[in-house]
């Protein structure tokens, strides 16, 4: 039976689920090969969505972990403009005042019934979907079974081999931008038509090119040698405090108001009454939902050394990390971080360019 109260979440891998029928889709730019790194791309990246780090597995936030609490916050204030708006604020001073004609009621139940409770409905929906569900939805990478695992809402987990995925990229139009990700797409055995997808976490609207950093940061730890992990380490700046924890109010915000440069601060000021809004919102959904705990399978599948020397995670985030993440570190600290990210970045592709590029070109 069709429950039109039942609440959906906002959980990538449902709301993303079977977003092409073929991997010939017009609509995906291009198809990442696992097997061959890109000798020509411009750094690697985990773009501050990695919540661990070690020699056997590496975890992602989700893709609307970057912004959650906007849904809420969104429903909310639509759910109020409609349904009290155009609703309540009819019908009672109707029923306080009586007196109105049959046919002024008749006109207004049509309204009502075509108009504001199906709206009323779809914000509602909408405003329902982030609250006492996940915290967040992770995805993880196990580079010794070869596995990824993505946990769904309600604790279900979707398996499936590395290699038996193709990762696409893809864009459409938000607004008047183009919004670029990576998705996941699991093919028949035709290697054509699509079964299911989820996205990865992060999302472009700038050249899509620099996804292929985000690509190559995710390729590199399951595919290449050991060596790598130490760099990839590296790259990392520091870790959202999600794993086992629920993140902080303060956290949230800077998460949502986050730069790379200080000066993106004052470009973006107008924005922060909203970003301020949101995080209340954002705080609401924390507070509500669940830790994701992943099944004792997993668990056991992704069981590190003890002694593993790879090992990176929020508890090893700088002192006033809220710094880095608006781009106010002082000169000094960040000529120390960027060296040690930039040096770890060049050793990568210096790697990558001597495996996959044309002789000569290194």
């Amino acid at each position: 039976m069709f429950n039109l109260f039942k609440r959906l979440p906002a959980d990538p891998s449902i709301q993303f689920d079977k977003m092409f029928l073929l991997l010939s889709d017009k609509r995906i730019s291009r198809i990442y090969s696992q097997k061959t790194g890109d000798p020509d791309v411009k750094g690697i990246s985990g773009f501050d969505s990695v919540v661990r780090l070690n020699s056997t597995y590496l975890e992602l936030v989700d893709r609307n972990y970057r912004w959650r609490g906007t849904w809420t916050l969104a429903g909310a204030f639509f759910f109020c403009l409609v349904f009290i708006g155009t609703f309540l604020s009819l019908i009672v001073p109707m029923l306080w005042e009586g007196g109105y004609p049959l046919q002024t009621w008749i006109y207004l139940i049509v309204i009502w019934c075509l108009i504001s409770l199906p709206l009323s409905w779809v914000t509602y929906r909408i405003m329902a979907s982030e609250a006492f569900f996940s915290t967040y939805y992770p995805i993880r990478f196990n580079r010794i079974n070869r596995m990824v695992y993505v946990y769904q809402s309600g604790g279900t987990v979707l398996s499936v081999p590395w290699r038996d995925i193709h990762f696409v990229l893809t864009g459409g139009k938000v607004f008047t931008a183009t919004e670029w990700t990576i998705v996941g797409c699991i093919t028949e055995d035709d290697g054509d038509a699509v079964i299911g997808t989820f996205p990865l976490p992060i999302n472009l609207d700038w050249d899509p090119e620099d996804l292929t950093m985000y690509w190559e940061f995710i390729r590199c730890y399951m595919e290449e040698r050991d060596e790598y992990l130490p760099d990839l380490v590296d790259t990392i700046h520091w870790c959202p405090p999600v794993e086992k924890q629920k993140e902080g109010w303060l956290f949230g915000l800077f998460y949502l108001y986050k730069q790379y440069v200080w000066q993106g601060l004052i470009f973006n000021l107008p924005l922060f009454p909203l970003v301020f809004l949101i995080s209340i919102t954002r705080r609401l959904v924390m507070a509500t939902s669940k830790i994701p705990v992943w099944p004792a399978e997993v668990v056991a599948a992704c069981q590190p050394a003890a002694d593993d020397p790879v090992n990176k995670g929020a508890e090893h985030n700088p002192p006033q990390v809220w710094r880095p993440m608006l781009g106010l570190q002082g000169k000094a600290r960040y000529a120390q971080s960027f060296a040690r990210e930039r040096g770890a970045m060049d050793r990568i592709v210096s790697r990558l360019k001597e495996k996959y590029g044309k002789p000569g070109e290194h």
